[in-house]
């Protein structure tokens, strides 16, 4: 049995706004340079790929920008996108640590990108949300 799309939509709506309040929290932790342990290291890469996955999916009910529906068109393409986007920011401070994704390399934030994004794909696939998925006319 599906879930009521509404009572869905309210569930991803409510997990959204706690992931954000959640990525706001580490952000400010982190440019405080506050030292808390799980927040300060693996929060924000457990939350902002799970957070993306989201609004790209357009499990909210709102639309997605015209990039975000052809990545979020499907679970797997919306999961795989946003993990290997994610594992490439990470390899990325191995070969260039002053650059744009600038940070030490900590395959563990590998496996908090996974994590993040491999429970929105599952939750995504067990309640069958469609989100804002392209449709195309035949005309």
């Amino acid at each position: 049995m599906r879930p009521n799309t509404d009572s869905a939509r309210r569930a991803w709506t409510v997990a959204h706004w706690f992931l954000t309040v959640t990525f706001v929290v580490t952000a400010v932790i982190s440019t405080q340079r506050i030292s808390a342990g799980f927040l300060s290291n693996y929060a924000a890469d457990l939350t902002c790929p799970a957070w993306l996955y989201i609004g790209i999916r357009g499990l909210t009910g709102s639309r997605p920008s015209r990039l975000g529906r052809y990545f979020g068109a499907t679970p797997e393409r919306a999961a795989f996108f946003l993990f290997g986007g994610s594992t490439l920011t990470e390899l990325s401070q191995i070969w260039w640590p002053r650059g744009f994704f600038s940070g030490t390399y900590d395959p563990y934030d590998i496996v908090a990108y996974g994590a993040g994004v491999g429970i929105c794909y599952v939750l995504d696939k067990i309640t069958g949300s469609r989100g804002r998925e392209i449709t195309r006319s035949t005309s």
